[in-house]
């Protein structure tokens, strides 16, 4: 046999193989999802996060034909579950309810993160929540201008619900702080493990002021068991008598608490794609979108590299609130 036939013998074989190897990968890319995904929570059952990924999973499990099942793993300023999702196999099936706590917050209130934050592959952001201020219904602070003058006369003796420095009450509190000078190392934190602890905190008087999101909030506000000051960004429909930071004069105090998904890195871009396009449809759906709304959300979608972005600058304005140096 002539080398040119071997030749091209050979080049037959090859391409033949980059064809069946192609056609493969394309049909594994196609049949994703074909087992149960595992989303991880980084919170406590019933807070914001939670919320989020309780309504979106039934969709999906729908939508795929496969179980969705989401897990909470509370503790460790959310680096523990943060960190699992990093090191699991890069294939779609164990993702994160992602958001500031797990992310663009972490590096604040862990030195030297096992791991680079931007590393991780951002699937979607999905929707926000304002984030609101609450205090017992016996509290004598009426409003937030009542809050503001005892942070200042008294900050020692201001106990307020915190994530342990990661997570949305930190920022909002931050905010705040910043905005009406005081020191925040000079007031007093308690820890909680979720927005549904921090609303039965402030319920139970055991801390003077907190901050959840309306999803949270709204069983106890309802009952009367607590009293909602203000919220971010804009009104809430559902308390439309509880008036905005801005319009109480703090523009700065606008943190929303958002929810998306992220997952290990290097995860494929056919997982990525095949969430991302699941999660445009489903808020096209208006039984899901009404729901949200209901939980206190609001959609708000940003693809893939739009989500890394917003992690991104969202990571410089925590450097500045909690001082410490960008990742």
């Amino acid at each position: 046999m002539r080398k040119t036939q071997i030749f091209r013998l050979g080049l037959l074989f090859v391409m033949a193989t980059f064809l069946i190897t192609a056609a493969g990968q394309v049909q594994s890319q196609e049949k994703y999802p074909t087992r149960a995904i595992e989303i991880v929570v980084v919170f406590a059952p019933g807070g914001g996060s939670d919320t989020v990924a309780r309504l979106t999973a039934p969709h999906l499990q729908k939508k795929w034909g496969v179980p969705v099942n989401i897990v909470n793993k509370p503790g460790g300023n959310a680096l523990p579950a943060t960190m699992e999702v990093y090191t699991a196999t890069p294939n779609g099936y164990t993702l994160l309810t992602d958001q500031d706590a797990s992310s663009s917050m972490l590096g604040a209130v862990i030195k030297d993160l096992p791991f680079k934050i931007m590393d991780r592959t951002f699937i979607s952001l999905l929707c926000y929540a304002p984030m609101i201020f609450i205090v017992p219904s016996s509290s004598p602070f009426k409003n937030l201008k009542d809050v503001i003058a005892e942070a200042k006369k008294d900050p020692e003796n201001l106990t307020w619900c915190s994530l342990g420095g990661s997570g949305a009450q930190d920022y909002f509190f931050r905010q705040l702080f910043k905005a009406i000078g005081v020191d925040v190392n000079k007031t007093k934190p308690v820890m909680v493990k979720g927005g549904a602890q921090t609303t039965a905190m402030v319920a139970g008087g055991h801390v003077k002021i907190g901050c959840t999101t309306a999803a949270s909030a709204r069983a106890t506000a309802k009952a009367g068991a607590i009293r909602l000051l203000a919220i971010a960004e804009k009104r809430n429909p559902e308390f439309p008598d509880v008036p905005t930071t801005a319009e109480l004069g703090y523009p700065t105090v606008n943190y929303v608490f958002w929810v998306g998904f992220s997952g290990p890195p290097k995860l494929p871009s056919y997982v990525v794609n095949t969430w991302e396009r699941a999660l445009q449809e489903l808020l096209k759906d208006p039984e899901f979108t009404s729901r949200l709304n209901n939980a206190g959300f609001y959609p708000f979608y940003l693809n893939s590299l739009a989500m890394k972005e917003y992690v991104r600058k969202q990571m410089e304005e925590v450097a500045e609130l909690f001082g410490v140096k960008r990742q």
